[in-house]
This record gives structure tokens, C-alpha cells and sequence, in this order.
């Protein structure tokens, strides 16, 4: 592996040779520059160094003018600037030239070297944010290929599967698929069963006709029962009869099945998957040869299907786990915030809960919890890890994130619903947030309630500028903004839930 560069320039001798031994000890590669031209020569024809350091004072350049030829130059460059004469104005005039950070002379070892450790560190960060942008833009890329290659693949042979084709989210495919068999086949009983690799169990995914209590307590291992058999087997079997035939006794069927029964294997790329079953048409008729021929033909194509859904399922939680890794890196950087989307996920979910949601609308408010400070890989530096009060102008630029956050979402529209959550958690109930100043119910329901606890752990949490508020004091700030900042009602759950969950505040914070 190569080692990192790193360029020095400084016309003080004693400090080339300090910090030359420094990074030498390090396992760095050290040039040297004793002016701000020589400097930026050396760094044009060698524009990938690693860190720069540069002294503000210099006999033909200042430090601010070599900050800013290098910058030209590489824009994500590196650069840490170095001075004798330190002022507030010379370390705010070069962190916003894109300075990484200030050191004073004279400085120690112990002090320059947590310096530089921390500028590789966030190095080292915002190349894997980039990677991982990447593989998301790959990741994407993939998908569309495999849809289009799996949708040429579906034939038009049989309407069933034209009517299943539309949808790629396996609980509709599923439904698709009885609602099709059933009405095609005219029969009582619909079922579909898939295998769970972890457990090696078939278990029932969908059905009509069948009790729910059955799909919920119904499981077997490969081999077991009729449905066990056929997976097993990899093979197609008509049973005109179930009770006289001899193969299947009550003992070892499955006994919600009565008189006539089709159970074909769902076969994809050689791999048993799971079976469909069909049982009793509503003529009282046994199914003929015709029927299971028929079966067999559907059964081919909605292997498809099904193998294509779950495809489609597994790249969104990769998609959603890469996401979430990239919000994870931009929390890294700020050791007050490394759990905030993570207590503001616990803090939505349990009001959510406490408001009678609906399964998928406290998923989707969970997620969103996720991902809604992704917009800040956006924001600067200079601004996120700022310890004192941003001016106007810089709270302008943090104002952007939640627009950002939806922007980076939204070419995954299997996120639709969720990114609306992102852009507008930071509405209030009374108009006046942003980003786009919605009031009341205009607010989405998931967004408001993201809004009271997102607001909730920014106030128990410590950080450089502000003291944390003790858990009875934030819920006094709720109320005082109840109204205004937020939704009066999600206000009431919260507390109650507070109330009632004593525990949770401590669960949350302690991790």
C-alpha cells in the first residue's frame, strides 16, 4: 500500500524539520516548500496529496492565496493552515476559504498530532461517503437491468401473469396470484406456500379460503405433508381424492385440504422456492390433467415473479442500509449527534404507536427517522461541526438539509411516501418552518410527528453551545410550543407516552 503524502509549506525552517520528522515517524512522505510560489508549483504537479500544511505568513504568498490557488486546483484538497500571529479573523477568513482546521504556533506533539489524526480521519470518511454514493448510483443501475431482464422474460402465454406483472412489492404479487388462480380455476381454496431458507421451513405467505390462524400456525419442514412432498420431490401431484388416496392419510396431510387437490412446485433458476396449492372447485368436479397442466404452465411464470419480488425487496433494504450508512458518516463526524436519528426513530416509533398507526405508516415514520438528516453530506463542515451559533447566513445553509435529504432520496421511488417525511420534518404546525412553510394538516401526519421528536432529543441532548434539558423540562418546552411549533395532538401522545413509559427516556439515552 502506498504511503500518503504530504506537502509542508512554511519559510521557518525549524518548523519544516519538525513536522517533516513528525509525519516521517508516521509512515508519511514529506515534501517540503520554504514559499507560498514554490508551494503551489509543487502542488500542480502533484495535485493529490493527501494534507497540506501551509503558514498563513510567507515572504511572496500569504497563506490565504496559496489556501485558495490549491483549492482552485482540488477543491477537496486537504489543507491545514498553520500561524504564529493568530487571530479570530484569520481562523474564521481560513475556514471559509476551505481550511480543514487552524493550528496556532508554537504547538506541541501530543496537539499537532490529534490534528492531523482527525484530517486523515474525516479523509478517510469522505471517501467512503463517495464509495458509497457510488455503489448507491451502481446499486440502482443493477436494478433497472434485472427488472428489464426479468420483465422480457415474462411471456403474455397466460393472463394470470400479465395481471401479476405490474407490481414487484411480493405481498401484492402474492395476492395477485390467488386472486388470478382463483378466479381462473374457479376453486375454494387457494394457497401459496414459500421456503424460508434460516428456518427450512414452508410456511403459508398468502391464501384464499384458508382461516387466518392457519396461515399464522402452519409450519413444516421439506418433505413433510403434501405441500413438504411436492418441494421435496420438485414435482407436480393431482389427488383426485384426498381422503381414498393412499399416499396422503390423515395423519400426515394437511387436514384444512378436503377432496380434490393440485400442488405444483414454484421451480426458479433450479431452486425449489415453494408450492402452490389449489383444492375443491366450487363445481364439485376433481381436477382433470388439463388443470394441473395449466397449473404447471402458471407456476413456471410465477416463480418469476415471486424470485423477481424478492429481488426487488433485498436491493431496497440494500439500497436503505447503504443510505443509512452514508447518514451514519455524516453523524460520525459530531460526537453529539453519533445517535440522534437512532433516539428520534425510538422517540417517532413509540408515539406512533401510541396514535394507533397503522404497521406500514410507523415503518415508513421509522425510516424516515433513518435518513433525515442525510441532506447535511451537503451542508459544510465549517458549519456542521461549528461549536458557536451559526450566523444568518450559515443557518440559511443548515435550513437546506431536509431539501437536500429529500434530493438524494428521491431517484429511489420505492421511498416515496418516506421522502416526503424527510423534507418536511422540519415544518411547524403553525406555518412558519421550512422548507416550504406548510401549517396544520398539510403537514404530513408522519412528518409532524418526526417534527416533536426530533425537537425532543435536540433539547435533552448536550452540545458545545447549549447545556442538555433534563427530561422534564423538554417536556415543558413541548408544551409551551404545542400549537404553534407542533401538532397539539402528537404533542398529548408523546407525553402520555412519556408518562406511561417511564423507562423509555433512559432506554433511549443509555443506548
Amino acid at each position: 500500500m502506498s504511503l500518503k503524502k504530504v506537502l509542508v509549506i512554511d519559510n521557518e525552517q525549524v518548523m519544516c524539520d519538525f513536522l517533516r520528522d513528525l509525519f516521517i515517524d508516521r509512515g508519511y512522505t514529506v515534501e517540503l516548500a520554504s514559499t507560498g510560489g514554490a508551494g503551489l508549483d509543487n502542488f500542480r504537479n502533484n495535485p493529490t496529496y493527501e494534507l497540506v500544511m501551509v503558514d498563513l505568513r510567507m515572504p511572496d504568498l500569504d497563506g490565504i492565496k496559496v489556501l485558495e490557488e490549491i483549492k482552485k486546483i482540488n477543491s477537496e484538497a486537504l489543507v491545514i493552515v498553520i500561524t504564529g500571529y493568530p487571530s479570530f479573523e484569520t481562523a474564521q477568513q481560513a475556514i471559509r476559504r476551505g481550511a480543514y482546521d487552524y493550528l496556532t504556533k508554537p504547538f506541541n506533539l501530543e496537539e499537532v498530532s490529534f490534528v492531523i489524526k482527525r484530517a486523515f480521519d474525516w479523509h478517510n470518511i469522505r471517501v467512503t461517503i463517495k464509495r458509497l454514493m457510488q455503489e448507491v448510483e451502481e446499486q440502482n443501475i443493477k436494478l433497472e437491468e434485472k427488472v428489464k431482464e426479468r420483465t422480457k422474460e415474462l411471456t403474455l402465454l397466460y393472463k394470470i401473469n400479465r395481471e401479476i406483472s405490474s407490481s414487484l412489492n411480493l405481498d401484492e404479487v402474492l395476492q395477485a396470484i390467488i386472486e388470478s388462480i382463483i378466479r381462473i380455476l374457479d376453486v375454494e381454496i387457494c394457497s401459496i406456500l414459500l421456503y424460508d431458507k434460516e428456518t427450512k421451513e414452508l410456511s403459508i405467505k398468502a391464501s384464499s379460503g384458508l382461516e387466518q390462524s392457519i396461515m399464522k400456525r402452519e409450519r413444516f419442514k421439506i418433505g413433510e405433508r403434501i405441500s413438504g412432498w411436492v418441494l421435496e420431490h420438485r414435482e407436480a401431484l393431482l389427488v383426485e381424492d384426498i381422503e381414498k388416496d393412499e399416499r396422503f392419510s390423515k395423519l400426515s396431510q394437511e387436514k384444512y385440504y378436503t377432496h380434490s387437490l393440485i400442488s405444483v412446485p414454484l421451480i426458479v433458476k433450479n431452486e425449489a422456492i415453494g408450492v402452490i396449492n389449489v383444492n375443491n372447485k366450487r363445481t364439485h368436479q376433481p381436477f382433470a390433467k388439463d388443470d394441473l397442466r395449466f397449473l404447471k404452465g402458471v407456476a413456471a411464470e410465477v416463480a418469476i415473479s415471486i424470485d423477481n419480488a424478492q429481488l426487488y425487496t433485498s436491493l431496497q433494504d440494500t439500497y436503505l442500509h447503504t443510505v443509512m450508512a452514508l447518514t451514519s458518516a455524516i453523524h460520525a463526524k459530531d460526537r453529539y449527534t453519533q445517535t440522534h436519528s437512532e433516539h428520534v426513530s425510538k422517540y417517532a416509533v413509540a408515539i406512533a404507536k401510541e396514535m394507533r398507526l397503522a404497521k406500514g405508516e410507523v415503518e415508513h415514520i421509522r425510516i424516515a427517522c433513518q435518513l433525515h438528516d442525510l441532506g447535511k453530506i451537503g451542508i459544510p463542515d465549517s458549519i456542521l461541526t461549528k461549536t458557536e451559533k451559526l450566523t444568518p447566513e450559515e443557518w440559511e445553509q443548515m435550513k437546506l438539509h431536509s431539501s437536500k435529504s429529500a434530493a438524494i432520496l428521491r431517484p429511489l421511488s420505492f421511498l416515496n411516501g418516506i421522502i416526503t417525511l424527510v423534507e418536511q420534518h422540519h415544518e411547524r404546525f403553525d406555518g412558519k418552518g421550512y422548507p416550504h412553510s406548510l401549517s396544520g394538516e398539510n403537514i404530513e401526519l408522519g412528518a409532524r410527528i418526526m417534527a416533536v421528536a426530533d425537537s425532543f432529543d435536540a433539547m435533552t441532548t448536550e452540545r458545545p453551545y447549549k447545556k442538555a434539558l433534563t427530561k422534564d423540562q423538554a417536556m415543558e418546552e413541548l408544551k409551551q410550543n404545542s400549537g404553534t411549533q407542533f401538532d397539539p395532538q402528537i404533542v398529548d401522545s408523546f407525553l402520555r407516552v412519556l408518562e406511561i413509559d417511564e423507562g423509555l427516556f433512559e432506554e433511549v439515552r443509555n443506548g
